[in-house]
């Protein structure tokens, strides 16, 4: 099972930023890629995927975001919509997942959205 974070954000997120959001975690993680390149993760040294990051998606239809994740998220179309999963079986994994869609947020703008179902709790601007 993972626990999903999703940055919300006006502009593309940058390489950069992407990388300090996981390198965030310490010097005692590495970064490693899966899916053909298209997802970063965050594993342990033994290489346990802690948090897996996504390639943003640019979201550019009217409505669509509250379709997928509920009415109560407040964000306008177009945005970058870019996912941070993180394992349910590693404690303090979703609080890494919450930092590294947080850094894309404080650099770029818009909001995250932290769990299921939708509500106002779940979304921070």
């Amino acid at each position: 099972m993972t626990q999903d974070v999703i940055a919300l954000t006006p502009q593309m997120p940058d390489t950069r930023t992407l990388l300090a959001g996981l390198l965030a975690g310490g010097p005692d993680l590495l970064v490693n890629r899966a899916g053909d390149g298209s997802v970063a993760q965050l594993c342990t040294a033994a290489g346990q995927a802690l948090v897996s990051l996504e390639a943003p998606r640019y979201v550019q239809v009217p409505g669509e975001v509250a379709r997928l994740v509920g009415p109560d998220v407040r964000a306008e179309s177009p945005v970058w919509w870019t996912e941070a999963r993180a394992t349910s079986s590693v404690e303090g994994a979703a609080r890494l997942a919450g930092s590294v869609a947080g850094r894309l947020v404080t650099v770029h703008g818009g909001g995250r959205f932290t769990g299921y179902p939708p509500s106002d709790e779940n979304w921070i601007p």
